[in-house]
């Protein structure tokens, strides 16, 4: 079917390059509401996407679109002669595509591929379960999904690349009942790998969440605390550094830092990061051998000791800056860890902010911060759950005292410290 595609691309004299990515999906699905079986189903689909580009006048147009494999020959001819209309008129300095790379793909470690899904889910299903034990704490509703992916990539230069790739994930509604009053919260488990007591674990975590948020009680607010945040939006966090040394912001000149520069400043009271950029971490579930434009991945380091090291980014902004090699779009952060404990961090006053409404971080401005649905208190003596609050901080002056913890985490795109803690920022 690729075949069929490429030929109508080639047929059509104005399409100045091209690349087709094919991507074939097998899944295996449960749904469950409470603890009882309600859907039990396969998947098995292919699907293509298009990706041309219009040269005109020295300058480059692109235009993305999906084709399927009813579609006719004349179909596809007036599909394309469509799309070349569109990116004529959405043209950017020229660029070049990647073109063929003979460097071998990166091995993925996950122990998903080693038995049939069949077998897997019943293990997966017995995981999630087990931590289902709470007396006024249950599963309302739980959907498990095991999926291969085939990818596929050919361009008009050389580049013909496929490699394979699985996950899990668990989509589940944990909630809480009590004396007629119930909460309920939303989470997703993303597996790279499987491992049943980490999966036992997560899930009876957010169970007990949801009884944390049927508990929590209002933060003294419009004060200064020292605040703790975790597990994924510790990464969301340190994106902050990653996306300041992108190709694209150089490019448009709208960087903060460039190699060489101290990205915490040269006074570093906390923890010195260090950050790299890699096509795969195992049990990181966005995990890829090489990116949506064909380029082979290798991990990159782009910040050592509080020095920025590399840039990295997408072939096109990386052919703008002249790069000889551009890195192509890694999809995992990896941040070495601390050396503080988070039982040592939790010796002092603080706010601990397990689940944001959507942290935010404004790179221009250095602000971070946002509305939290579920924290913990700690005045020095007890620690309580609390709800209904925002903390807010600058990055500007944060960065040099930023500290790790010892205990790290994987989630789908960051791999690092499953805390940091911040002094001095305003809870409102």
């Amino acid at each position: 079917m690729m075949d069929k595609f490429i030929k109508a691309l080639k047929r059509n004299a104005q399409v100045s390059a091209w690349s087709v990515t094919e991507v074939t999906k097998k899944s295996r699905e449960l749904f469950y509401v409470l603890d009882k079986l309600e859907t039990n189903r396969a998947t098995d689909t292919t699907d293509y996407n298009v990706t041309i580009y219009v040269d005109k006048n020295k300058k480059r147009g692109i235009a993305n679109f999906a084709v399927y494999d009813y579609m006719s020959d004349k179909e596809l001819d007036e599909k394309i002669a469509e799309k070349v209309y569109a990116a004529s008129f959405a043209m950017n300095k020229f660029f070049e595509i990647p073109g063929k790379d003979d460097r071998k793909l990166k091995a993925r470690k996950t122990n998903l591929k080693d038995r049939p899904f069949a077998e897997i889910m019943e293990d997966l299903v017995k995981a999630v379960f087990a931590a289902n034990v709470h007396k006024n704490g249950y599963l309302s509703a739980t959907e498990f999904f095991i999926t291969e992916w085939n990818e596929r990539i050919v361009n008009s230069n050389g580049v013909d690349l496929s490699s394979k790739k699985y996950g899990a994930q668990v989509e589940i509604i944990p909630s809480w009942e009590k004396n007629g009053e119930e909460v309920e919260v939303y989470h997703m488990l993303n597996l790279g790998s499987f491992n049943a007591e980490e999966v036992t674990a997560e899930v009876d975590e957010q169970l007990m969440e949801a009884k944390a948020r049927f508990d929590a009680v209002s933060v003294p607010k419009n004060k200064k605390l020292k605040v703790i945040i975790q597990d994924g939006e510790v990464g969301e966090l340190l994106d902050y550094f990653v996306s300041e040394l992108s190709y694209r912001k150089a490019y448009m000149k709208i960087n903060k830092f460039k190699p060489g520069d101290h990205v915490q400043g040269k006074k570093v009271t906390g923890d010195l990061l260090n950050i790299k950029l890699s096509p795969f971490y195992e049990g990181a579930y966005n995990s890829r051998a090489f990116d949506s434009d064909g380029v082979v991945l290798d991990e990159t380091e782009i910040i050592k000791d509080g020095v920025a090291v590399n840039r990295h980014g997408s072939y096109r902004f990386g052919y703008y800056l002249k790069e000889k090699a551009p890195t192509g779009v890694l999809p995992v952060t990896v941040v070495k860890e601390g050396k503080k404990t988070f039982k040592e961090m939790q010796k002092e006053p603080y706010v601990r902010c397990v689940k944001f409404s959507g942290l935010q971080v404004d790179a221009s401005s250095g602000y971070f911060g946002g509305e939290v649905r579920l924290g913990f208190y700690f005045d020095g003596k007890k620690e309580v759950p609390v709800t209904g609050f925002s903390v807010s901080g600058d990055m500007n002056k944060s960065a040099s005292s930023l500290v790790f913890s010892k205990e790290t985490v994987t989630k789908p795109s960051y791999h690092g410290p499953k805390y940091v803690e911040i002094k001095d920022m305003t809870v409102m």
